[in-house]
């Protein structure tokens, strides 16, 4: 019995010990200036069109996306052929930006970031998302 009291002691110390650790990593770094002020998240799209486009269709394209709400910046590159959108997820939808550029008489495909092959992380992205995540909850500053 005094064994494990014993041993549930030292463990409740190492529990304890790896919390307070953390807590002060979490304080350690000042927080970014994204989250001291509160700011929204962006989502990126880009869009291959099929076709070439003259300077006009840029400033046009360009004009019609930076009139809607929720778009933050649109940069389109005529010698690549590529639209590219920031936006806030909850005012506008990739499917908007779609239509928008399919009434510009184009047939815009989304860009498939995943289809490009490259040095991967062998962390899988939930077990950051979970720590970035309580590092965030913990942080008092």
């Amino acid at each position: 019995m005094q064994t494990l009291t014993k041993i549930f002691k030292v463990t409740s110390i190492v529990i304890l010990s790896l919390f307070v650790a953390f807590v002060v990593y979490a304080n350690w770094q000042e927080p970014p200036l994204s989250e001291r002020l509160n700011l929204k998240p962006i989502s990126l799209a880009v869009f291959n069109l099929d076709r070439d486009l003259s300077v006009q269709d840029s400033i046009n394209i360009a004009n019609k996306l930076s009139a809607n709400i929720g778009i933050t910046a649109a940069t389109v590159n005529r010698i690549g052929k590529t639209v590219s959108v920031t936006f806030h997820e909850d005012e506008t939808s990739e499917e908007a930006l779609t239509k928008l550029l399919t009434s510009e008489a184009f047939k815009p495909s989304k860009l498939d970031f995943t289809a490009f092959k490259g040095p991967q992380c062998p962390v899988p992205t939930e077990y950051i998302d979970f720590i970035l995540g309580a590092k965030k909850a913990l942080c008092f500053r």
